[in-house]
């Protein structure tokens, strides 16, 4: 059964900045990536500020988003939702702004979040997995 896991916003923000390991991991690794539908939208709040960074246009970085979208399940979260309420109360005194990443691993069977946020290792709720896990993971898989 291959890992599941929901990723968080800066593991796709870094993956567009750079071909990094980051982006090698979310294109060929044998694992199920998952995200809410609204890191889509945190991401595009961004793009202009990655496409003036790497010197690309936002049609180039528009391409790159979906390339890697491709390989992440959307999960829906509706703005309502008891499971949304759940992620705010859990996260509250964390970073509420990260509440939509903890709704979709409510939502979904998972084995953690992908994050390198160290400050999501203050709630218990779910295992943060940092790329450096990953890459020991992936390793110990083959």
């Amino acid at each position: 059964m291959a890992l599941r896991l929901v990723i968080d916003t800066n593991i796709l923000i870094a993956a567009l900045l750079r071909d990094s390991t980051t982006r090698k991991i979310l294109l060929t690794a044998p694992i199920q990536f998952m995200a809410p539908a609204h890191m889509y939208l945190e991401v595009q709040e961004h793009l202009p500020k990655i496409c003036k960074r790497l010197n690309s246009s936002l049609q180039e970085m528009q391409q790159m988003v979906q390339l890697l979208r491709k390989h992440i399940l959307t999960v829906e979260i509706d703005s309502g939702s008891n499971v949304l309420k759940e992620a705010e109360e859990l996260m509250k005194d964390i970073d509420p702004e990260d509440a939509p990443i903890f709704a979709a691993a409510l939502s979904v069977r998972c084995d953690g979040i992908w994050s390198e946020d160290v400050h999501l290792r203050k709630q218990d709720q779910f295992r943060i997995w940092r790329t450096k896990d990953l890459l020991h993971f992936i390793k110990h898989e083959d």
